[in-house]
């Protein structure tokens, strides 16, 4: 007499012949394989999906972080050219070594993963696009991008020591690009870094980047700095 269990382990059995076709059986090398493909497919996902947590955050303990903020002001005479506010190049310099930036956001540039030492500005290409038309204007001389030259003094006022395992924001830059009548554009820039510019680039950074180690740390440099800033 058969027991109730026995005869739904029989079931089961039965249940499972029918999935495996006779003469097919699932080899250890087989259930390795497809596992090995699970777990890539989901790590490819998460790169895919959340990009920050593989490229944007700091390598290890002693990884530090710098923020610039570059923002641009076009007294544009064609009317038919985009204000685009990004640039597409920044660089730092540390010593006879440039350093491109690694991730921006609206108007932040983040260069991560530095060492310590001595850094300051060094350059900033801002590309002017052209909108839907690309009609040549013969009265004036448009260059085809604004390369903006840091005054010594200017280099100098940026300069910050980078510690490990910190981040620092090197301070806010206003490029004025004013378009002169058949002549090259007139650039001013003007340099400032003060501990509200610095709240706001920290709590920017923290918004748009929350679960990366720079912005965990930005969090807490937010709230150190808030104690200094009288609302």
């Amino acid at each position: 007499m058969h027991s109730n269990s026995d005869n739904q382990n029989e079931k089961s059995n039965l249940h499972n012949e029918e999935l495996i076709p006779e003469g097919k059986q699932i080899s250890k090398w087989e259930k390795f394989t497809s596992g090995v493909f699970r777990k890539f497919l989901i790590l490819f996902l998460i790169t895919y999906l959340f990009p920050e947590c593989s490229s944007f955050g700091p390598k290890n303990s002693q990884s530090s972080l710098i923020i610039v903020q570059m923002t641009i002001v076009k007294d544009e005479m064609i009317l038919d050219e985009l204000i685009d506010p990004r640039f597409q190049k920044v660089t730092l310099r540390k010593g006879e070594n440039t350093i491109e930036y690694s991730e921006s956001s609206s108007q932040y540039y983040y260069f991560q993963n530095l060492k310590e030492g001595q850094y300051e500005i060094d350059d900033a290409v801002h590309l002017l696009n052209r909108g839907a038309s690309d009609f040549a204007f013969s009265s004036t001389k448009q260059p085809n991008k604004i390369d903006v030259d840091f005054e010594r003094e200017e280099i100098q006022k940026s300069r910050v020591d980078l510690q490990p395992g910190t981040i620092v924001f090197m301070g806010s830059f206003l490029v004025t690009a004013d378009f002169k009548f058949k002549s090259e554009p007139k650039i001013t820039v003007r340099y400032s870094k003060t501990n509200e510019e610095e709240l706001a680039a920290m709590d920017h950074l923290y918004k748009n980047f929350p679960r990366s180690g720079w912005g965990q740390k930005a969090k807490n440099r937010v709230k150190l700095l808030s104690n200094f800033i009288q609302p």
